[in-house]
């Protein structure tokens, strides 16, 4: 077998090029089936190459890792801007949230059924911490609630869809999707529904030391 053969490209672009692909090879295979070999025939380098920029496999997942957790975070963000009730929204998330995972192929890792390290934990950890803040931000939009208790069900709602994500992935057809996506959706916004609509409040978002409404009130 020939040796790839290596063209001449900018280091950034060629370190984003190699990012790229290595998204594609671990998000395919998964991180113990992949070798570093694997990414660099992918890319058409020699392994040499690959180490110039990734000085091992573990950090060059770390990496990836990032990418796929940015484009999670872009998806949450978005739910920001699209119209809807609670129940649009939580749907549309959980199904999102769910569809993402697949397309990358990441499931195992984002429900913890891929651990390779300590690091690679923290990691993922993270990657859903920032993913639950910005769930919050979006329920703070449509609900009277304080930083603290949107933050606390936003950590809430990402394990949710964790699991709602394998269910749907171990499903047998779409209607046992649809009935998946149909309960959890309505287990969340009942839920929701204890806490009284912005709109009810002519307070906006209650301030983040105030304790939170009595369960019950305000049901819209």
């Amino acid at each position: 077998m020939s040796s790839p053969t290596t063209s001449r490209m900018p280091r950034e672009q060629r370190r984003s090029q190699l990012l790229r692909l290595a998204t594609e090879v671990f998000t395919e295979k998964g991180y113990q089936a992949t070798s570093m070999d694997d990414i660099a025939t992918a890319a058409g380098v020699t392994k040499p190459v690959l180490y110039q920029h990734f000085r091992s496999k573990e950090t060059l997942y770390v990496e990836v890792l990032d990418v796929i957790g940015e484009a999670m975070l872009v998806e949450v963000r978005d739910m920001a801007g699209r119209g809807g009730d609670a129940e649009d929204r939580v749907r549309l998330g959980l199904r999102r949230f769910y569809e993402l995972m697949a397309l990358k192929n990441s499931l195992r890792l984002f429900t913890g059924h891929e651990i390779v390290s300590d690091e690679v934990k923290e990691r993922v950890t993270r990657i859903l911490d920032e993913m639950s803040i910005e769930l919050a931000g979006v329920l703070l939009s449509y609900r009277a609630l304080s930083t603290r208790q949107a933050r606390i069900l936003g950590r809430g709602i990402i394990g949710i869809a964790q699991t709602t994500a394998q269910q749907l992935h171990d499903a047998d057809d779409d209607e046992e999707r649809d009935e998946i996506l149909s309960t959890v959706t309505a287990v969340v916004v009942n839920g929701l529904t204890s806490f009284a609509p912005v709109e009810q409040t002519g307070a906006g978002r209650a301030d983040a030391d105030e304790p939170a409404p009595e369960q019950g009130a305000s049901r819209s």
